[in-house]
């Protein structure tokens, strides 16, 4: 692990200093490991995966390494490297990196039994085993099969040095191709790719031979390697093994060290209920028996984190792919003494991972990514200053507020309560979701920086806002939680007894609200709130009765069920807690809650509880909006008060909102923060 701490420290001599990679000078020690964008299309290079390296790379990155590459048509991937075609799009990339001082490497994967090949037939791998996630009986590889499968990685490491890319890194992680092969228990094979970790690393060693024989004896070459998770399977002591006779060999120039696999999905890209540098603890047990250079990854989030790994000799490169989505220029403000201005990574994973299955990278806290063609911070431009007042200092008001500023408007602040922050304030109080309080620390240090005027700790009306004489207004006062126990299924119906039952909120639990033991959850959301509640409640040692429209806990939160949510799923089995899944509230009468499936809804059991924790939603105040719309020509309504949706929307389209004040107003299309767009 790491200090989870943000000091200013100036010198950051082991981070900031150059580090030579086989003959390729890197001007720091921070690099970006292969991430998925979606920013490709077809499997080519577009402008915008263009614009997204670039300004990572104008941001003081040392290295990054674009969207993974597929190299074979049984596992595609973002990259299209099968093709001569994907080189002059991939050329112009690195020449528009290279302009920026950051190296660019290419990783070359292939998914084994996770990806469905193109033509819809069967998954490859070592062994007749479904992957957990992708659910499909693979193919045993034959040895024909394993001998295209080495031409291809050399074909498309052909490639992919033809169009300029620095160097390479093979894949051999993740539960994908290799990872089926190195595991014990993914690989029954009894010829010479199974039994003995010797044989069950030979694809690998065989495949790296051929990538260095394609690409020449100067070209750098890695491979990035990770613990699949379960003890069953590859571990850290296997992996201690294979880098050594990877090292001995000569079959790599670096390695690169990550953690989990599809077995343990929680592991790739921690949450904040990982520290910061949570894969420190395994991989720095393979980093130290190695003298090849060393990556490391794992939610490392400020520039004195990653110097701190270095110094202690855990690594000699740290990749910090989630921190510099949500701020670009990381590297560049923390060399300017501008640590306070850098934008927090809140590990929340909606946006970045969240993203790829809405089909487009995104950030909760930086709406300039993925968008960098459109949006962000270097695309506020001066304009003619006008006056702009904000009402509400939620996130919603406050990215709306800064924007504004940014642009160089005069802006006025106005939030009813003693402080900024809304929501974020009762964050501070959750479990596991403390990282999310830093943005307030900086939304105010960025109120300070442009010269907001702040009008805190007073109810705002018209007269109020009218009074400052605003060309533009911006309401953003949010929503307020629902207490009347709505639920979806039941849009016309109430809960009897419902008016002389104790209803408590899940946002007064998470201020302290006492409670008797047995509590009754009725949750409408399954995102990140509802398990900040339940696991309140646990911890306080209450008995949970979970009812839920939804088939799990977590299910509405954007990334992929068992990344998030299945972790809190095991603690709250371990806690004794009870779901009741895709179940309504018919009554709560004399401390008895009566509960009907929702398919099955003649059927009827009952609960004895001793209170009621409501999560139906929240609701915005619909006189107020319409009271601002009839008093102001110009009003942009953002975050809840434009209908309830999560931090992602709010922040964005405060900043869309304010990004230009010129007439005509800009819409912005094809948002989606989470959702599918439509039901149809």
């Amino acid at each position: 692990m790491v200090t989870e701490t943000y000091p200013r420290d100036e010198a950051l001599t082991h981070v900031l200093s150059p580090f030579d990679l086989k003959g390729l000078r890197l001007r720091n020690r921070v690099i970006r490991a292969s991430q998925g964008t979606t920013l490709a299309v077809g499997g080519r290079v577009t402008p915008d995966l263009i614009a997204w390296t670039v300004e990572r790379a104008r941001g003081g990155v040392a290295m990054s390494f674009v969207d993974m590459g597929g190299v074979h048509w049984s596992s595609p991937g973002l990259l299209d490297l099968t093709t001569d075609e994907v080189i002059p799009g991939l050329r112009e990339l690195v020449d528009a990196a290279h302009a920026e001082g950051t190296m660019v490497f290419q990783q070359l994967l292939h998914g084994g039994p996770t990806n469905l090949p193109l033509d819809g037939s069967a998954p490859w791998a070592a062994s007749a085993i479904p992957d957990p996630g992708l659910g499909a009986l693979a193919v045993p590889m034959t040895q024909a099969m394993i001998d295209e499968i080495i031409e291809s990685f050399a074909a498309a490491a052909t490639r992919a040095k033809a169009a300029g890319i620095d160097g390479l890194e093979v894949h051999a992680g993740h539960g994908y191709l290799f990872s089926s092969f190195l595991s014990p228990a993914t690989n029954h094979r009894v010829d010479d790719y199974g039994g003995p970790l010797e044989n069950r690393a030979r694809l690998l060693v065989e495949v790296l031979a051929a990538v260095r024989a394609a690409t020449g004896p100067d070209y750098v070459i890695g491979a990035r390697l990770s613990p699949d998770g379960p003890p069953d399977q590859t571990t850290v002591d296997d992996l201690i093994e294979v880098v050594r006779s990877l090292e001995e060999r000569g079959a790599i120039d670096y390695l690169s060290m990550s953690l989990g696999s599809h077995y343990q999905r929680d592991l790739l890209m921690g949450t904040a209920d990982q520290a910061p540098g949570y894969q420190l603890a395994s991989s720095e047990k393979v980093t130290t028996t190695t003298t090849l250079p060393t990556m490391v990854t794992g939610r490392i989030t400020s520039l004195a984190q990653a110097d701190e790994i270095i110094g202690s000799g855990g690594a000699d490169l740290v990749s910090m792919v989630r921190a510099t989505i949500a701020d670009p220029d990381l590297v560049a403000k923390t060399m300017a003494g501008r640590v306070d201005d850098v934008r927090p990574c809140i590990a929340c994973n909606q946006g970045c991972a969240g993203g790829l299955a809405l089909g487009r990278v995104a950030c909760v806290v930086n709406p300039g990514a993925g968008q960098e063609l459109r949006w962000g911070d270097h695309r506020i431009e001066p304009v003619p200053s006008r006056r702009v007042a904000v009402i509400g200092g939620g996130p919603a008001g406050m990215e709306a507020a800064r924007t504004a500023a940014t642009a160089g408007h005069q802006v006025t602040l106005f939030e009813a309560s003693d402080r900024l922050g809304g929501q974020l304030l009762i964050l501070g109080r959750t479990p596991n979701r403390e990282a999310a309080t830093r943005l307030l620390p900086w939304f105010e240090g960025q109120m300070a920086r442009h010269g907001v005027d702040l009008r805190l700790g007073a109810p705002v009306g018209v007269a109020e806002v009218e009074a400052v004489h605003p060309d533009v207004v911006v309401l953003a006062t949010g929503a307020t939680p629902r207490r009347e126990a709505f639920q979806t299924w039941a849009p016309g119906g109430s809960v009897r007894g419902i008016a002389h039952a104790r209803v408590v909120t899940g946002w007064e639990v998470l201020e302290g609200a006492s409670l008797g033991s047995v509590v009754l959850v009725l949750d409408e959301n399954s995102h990140y709130e509802s398990m900040d509640v339940l696991e309140t409640l646990m911890l306080r040692g209450h008995t949970v009765h979970l009812v839920t429209r939804f088939n799990a806990v977590g299910s509405k939160i954007e990334v992929r069920w068992d990344m998030v949510s299945a972790p809190f799923w095991g603690r709250f089995q371990r806690a004794g807690g009870h779901l009741h899944a895709r179940t309504v509230l018919g009554a709560l009468e004399g401390g008895v809650a009566e509960l009907h499936p929702v398919d099955a809804p003649e059927l009827t059991s009952f609960l004895p509880v001793d209170d009621l924790v409501v999560m139906s939603g929240s609701m915005p105040d619909f006189l107020l909006r319409e009271a601002f719309t009839e008093a102001f020509g110009d009003l942009r309504i953002v975050g809840d008060v434009n209908g309830p949706r999560g931090l992602h929307s709010a922040i964005t389209e405060g900043h869309v909102a304010t990004r230009s004040l010129a007439a005509p107003r800009e819409r912005a299309w094809g948002l989606r923060f989470g959702q599918t767009g439509s039901a149809i």
